[in-house]
């Protein structure tokens, strides 16, 4: 048999050493799910800025006829498995209601998740609702890539609950069970959930290689040897591969449908221009590298003072090594898209564009203000001498002021809209009246910030800013159809409005029934609805 000191993690931890995962763990459940909804909420009132996106998806996906023509609707479904789960809230209840629902079972998969990984690593239930609230404040004052966790439903937030939750049972050696959540989160947010698995495959590589160099390669590999054939690690595998394919699939039929030339056009348009702030490091913040280099060193300074003290040791070297690797891609993602612009004059930029379309700064976005948060509560358990130092009502104090700051910083940032009061109101009464007003098979074209058109008026839109297809036929058809109407506005302004001939041509070539409009105009048509901030011209009849 192998040493238990050259093994990875082959038993799961003595009773004794377990955290109590049955009684007491309630309330800390409820206090974090609480606490992430309440932040929610604040941050993202409904809709909050991607659940248009995601839930007018998911109720074309099972009703085509709700809104057909809308060619964002009708383009791939890369998240199909949260269409046809949560998605189907759409079909008996309204958005607004869908959203909330969404929102209780996402945030409540989070928090069940969130408190295992860290009553597993501290060994003290309330160290979730501890690192819960600083991690709220972490993510408060900044981020690396534009990544966020707790704002509203949509698919991620379901897939690093899952995550987390396998990432839990790897640490209790409960492997087909974290086989069956990580394959969960893979088949509910592909990329979220694959670079979580590569980023602790690495971490198992990293520790394979430490044993060799320790015991020698005979004994690691031997060890290795059995752990993989071990009945509940196939079992594993098994899961994690046949539920991860029902995610796996539609994103590789978006991913590879197209030839390579109108890839090349989507690859160029998404990373470059319709998500570089997410997805082009030249476009990062300076403050955010500044920042989580600091967090970085923080993270290895809080390794220090935790690491020999911590409840099962191993658990806590193996998130680290984890969140360390996820570091480690998100590194190797910066020197690829590092060079000179335009991105053209990068060598190999096409590969390297094709690589950035991957997202690969999104984990370490997340795993590093987690690493840490979890790390400070440690410090703060039971079973730390700092919380001898400090008692129960301090660390009460510690989770209110870090939760107060947080919810501070963020009253609304994750909205909809940047509207003012007045604004929205017209914005919703415009909205309500196209719904009461117009043919169903209607087709509208709406200004810049008709993120939740959509959801409110439900009529098809020839083209949305926000809502830009996946595939890469639908990225390459969004870019033009903006392009076209910038073209055609530039082309035909007559120096005081847009003519009917021009207007009626508009109709002709793209379908357009009507158009709403905020600035630009005036159109040589007639206008069937105005408020104070809005005009909709009918151009079908002209």
């Amino acid at each position: 048999m192998p040493d238990a000191d050259t093994t990875m993690m082959l038993d799961p931890p003595s009773t004794r050493d377990r955290p109590n995962s049955g009684r007491g763990t309630l309330l800390p459940v409820l206090c974090l799910w609480t606490g992430f909804l309440a932040f929610s909420f604040w941050h993202a009132p409904i809709p909050g800025v991607n659940e248009p996106h995601y839930l007018t998806k998911s109720l074309h996906a099972w009703d085509a006829a709700w809104c057909a023509g809308d060619f964002f609707l009708e383009s791939s479904n890369a998240h199909l498995v949260f269409y046809r789960t949560v998605g189907v809230l759409t079909l008996v209840a309204s958005f607004a209601t869908s959203a909330l629902i969404g929102r209780v079972l996402a945030y409540g998969l989070l928090a069940l998740a969130w408190q295992r990984l860290c009553t597993q690593l501290a060994n003290d239930r309330w160290s979730g609702c501890i690192s819960g609230a600083i991690f709220l404040l972490l993510a408060s004052i900044g981020n690396f890539s534009g990544e966020w966790l707790i704002g509203g439903v949509e698919a991620k937030v379901f897939a690093y609950g899952f995550v987390f939750s396998g990432l839990a049972s790897i640490l209790r050696a409960n492997f087909w069970q974290a086989g069956l959540m990580l394959g969960a989160g893979v088949a509910m947010h592909p990329l979220v959930g694959l670079w979580a698995v590569v980023a602790m495959s690495m971490a198992v590589t990293w520790r394979l290689v430490s044993d060799c160099l320790q015991s020698g390669w005979n004994q690691a590999f031997t060890s290795a040897r059995q752990f993989a054939f071990r009945q509940d690690v196939l079992l594993a595998v098994a899961l994690f591969a046949g539920l991860s394919a029902f995610g796996v699939w539609p994103a590789l039929k978006s991913v590879l449908s197209a030839d390579p030339k109108l890839s090349f056009q989507a690859n160029y348009i998404q990373v470059f221009y319709r998500l570089p702030h997410h997805l082009d490091p030249m476009k990062f913040k300076t403050a955010a590298y500044i920042g989580y280099a600091i967090l970085g060193g923080l993270a290895w300074l809080l390794n220090r003072l935790v690491r020999d003290r911590a409840p099962g040791g191993r658990p806590l070297e193996f998130l680290s090594k984890t969140i360390v690797c996820s570091g480690i891609i998100a590194a190797t993602g910066v020197l690829i898209g590092l060079g000179p612009r335009p991105p053209a004059e990068m060598p190999y930029y096409e590969l390297r564009m094709n690589l950035l379309k991957f997202y690969p700064f999104r984990m370490f976005d997340i795993a590093l203000p987690l690493l840490v948060s979890i790390q400070l509560a440690m410090l703060l358990s039971e079973r730390r001498l700092l919380s001898v130092m400090l008692p129960a009502k301090s660390r009460t104090a510690i989770i209110v002021v870090c939760f107060g700051v947080a919810l501070w910083l963020n009253a609304g940032r994750g909205s909809i809209d940047r509207m003012t009061d007045a604004q929205r109101a017209d914005w919703v009464d415009l909205c309500f009246w196209v719904t009461e007003n117009t043919p169903r098979d209607s087709l509208i074209l709406t200004p810049k910030e008709s993120r939740s058109f959509k959801w409110f008026a439900q009529r098809p839109e020839y083209v949305a800013f926000k809502d830009c297809p996946q595939d890469a036929a639908g990225i390459v058809e969004w870019n033009n159809r903006l392009k076209f109407l910038k073209k055609w506005g530039e082309e035909n302004w007559n120096g005081q409005s847009y003519s009917a001939a021009v207007t009626k041509k508009l109709h002709t070539t793209t379908g357009i029934t009507h158009l709403v409009s905020r600035r630009w105009g005036p159109f040589d048509a007639p206008v069937v609805y105005e408020n104070g901030s809005y005009r909709v011209y009918q151009i079908d009849e002209l």
